[in-house]
């Protein structure tokens, strides 16, 4: 009785943190509307350095697998989710007194301290977010998962929409000044020390919260090289995760710098984006059951990055046209990481998990960090190779969607195992992919937990 009690006071300590932590969350990624609007509107860093900012996350979850070891041989996961959890508090905290007082008028040394901030936060929320996984698979049982995660992410997503609305709102009223996101940051700052003091309150019954798993690397990776259908989508994931990477970042600096979008305006097509992604949820649930993993990936990418032609010909003085790519974007962009997440479930090997899981994210994350190292240095230097950065960022954006479009011709009659999956989750498989997504306007996915919920028996 007094194990049941805990149990569900740890759940709703989870759900709490989850609900506050969103706005941090979206904070945390460069290409997230709040994010994109502060580094590109109001300390205008310019493409370089945007570039490097935006590929911050995706390197930390590229190197975090050689730095794991090391902080596991003396630190358990709830002592590392605790320590890095409020080191990046700290760092955001020193960030927002950064921001306060940095000149506006100096792209190259707000450039420069934007990259350091990024590169330091989301490194910390790598380690943390790995430790996190390791961690509620100690505290939430395994048989209500599935219910919890799915209770606890429609919970998230009203927080995601309501600072969405809230920043609409601040960024309207205030201008987009830097007093609105000293007031935006701050909420978001207050709202992750409420949700690390909620986490101190979980006790699980490890109260070290356990150890995270050290692989037999050598063994595992060698056992991949018999998974053909693994190595196959892990190649289309790569691919895709560059198409994503570069869309994104081309997009913003797009949206900001050459369609002269507003913040609000750009939150707005964020909010759009994540309102329709959500709608269409079990829409995306159902015809993945009926119709396998596969070809639901095909169909979405490939229309996800159609739709993207949108940006090739929308003009400045008719923005409000944006709204329905980034409402189409939002339902194929649902739909294939949702899918995505299943196929993965079928896909991995019990006997080499760790090494299947981490070669994904590795790989996603390289081709996630490289894209917008690319679009950076090719629109920052724009102009000395005679063109426009207006075209430059075009280009950009179509080399991404013609590379997404004909990544999906790796999957080409490939065959999706017919066996039900015996796992019901993939932890961290999923986290670079989830960003990409984000900064693509799909906002709820920053903190979402997927995982796949028992088809009932009959």
């Amino acid at each position: 009785m007094k194990e049941a009690s805990q149990t569900r006071k740890n759940l709703k300590y989870c759900t709490t943190d989850g609900i506050c932590a969103m706005p941090w969350f979206l904070l945390s990624l460069p290409g997230s509307f709040i994010a994109a609007g502060l580094l590109n509107a109001l300390f205008q860093i310019g493409p370089f350095w945007f570039g490097l900012v935006a590929a911050m996350p995706a390197v930390a979850n590229a190197v975090h697998i050689l730095v794991v070891p090391f902080f596991s041989r003396f630190m358990k996961v709830r002592d590392m989710v605790v320590s890095f959890g409020w080191l990046n508090l700290g760092a955001w905290i020193s960030g927002l007194v950064g921001i306060a007082f940095l000149p506006l008028d100096e792209p190259v040394k707000a450039g420069l301290f934007f990259a350091i901030l990024y590169g330091i936060i989301a490194l910390s929320a790598s380690l943390m977010s790995i430790a996190w996984t390791a961690w509620v698979g100690d505290f939430v049982p395994a048989r209500l998962r599935g219910r919890y995660f799915g209770k606890r992410n429609r919970y998230t997503n009203i927080s995601t929409i309501s600072f969405m609305l809230l920043s609409i709102a601040v960024l309207n009223l205030y201008e987009a000044s830097r007093e609105a996101y000293i007031g935006l940051i701050a909420v978001a700052i207050a709202g992750r020390m409420v949700s690390l003091m909620t986490v101190h309150l979980i006790e699980s019954p490890d109260p070290t919260g356990g150890s995270i798993s050290q692989a037999n690397w050598a063994k595992e990776i060698t056992d991949l090289r018999k998974q053909g259908a693994l190595l196959r989508f892990i190649a289309f994931g790569t691919a895709a995760g560059f198409s994503l990477g570069g869309a994104g970042a081309a997009a913003a600096l797009y949206a900001f710098n050459d369609l002269g979008a507003t913040p609000a305006e750009f939150t707005g097509f964020s909010l759009a984006a994540t309102l329709s992604g959500a709608i269409c949820v079990p829409l995306w649930g159902r015809l993945i059951d009926r119709h396998g993993a596969i070809p639901i990936i095909m169909i979405t990418f490939f229309a996800w990055r159609l739709g993207d032609v949108g940006w090739l010909v929308v003009r400045p003085e008719a923005l409000g046209w944006m709204y329905p790519v980034w409402l189409w974007g939002g339902a194929m962009g649902t739909g294939y990481i949702l899918a995505t997440f299943t196929l993965l479930l079928k896909l991995i090997p019990k006997n080499s998990r760790s090494a299947g899981i981490s070669l994904n994210l590795t790989t996603t994350s390289i081709a996630g960090a490289v894209a917008p190292l690319l679009v950076g240095a090719l629109i920052s230097h724009a102009n000395e190779l005679g063109l426009s950065t207006a075209f430059a960022s075009k280009l950009c954006i179509g080399g991404s969607i013609i590379a997404g479009m004909l990544a999906v011709l790796i999957l080409f009659r490939m065959r999706e195992p017919e066996t039900d999956p015996a796992r019901n989750t993939i932890p961290g498989a999923m986290r670079t992919l989830r960003n990409l997504t984000v900064n693509q306007g799909v906002s709820f996915f920053s903190n979402t937990v997927l995982v796949r919920r028992r088809k009932r028996r009959v």
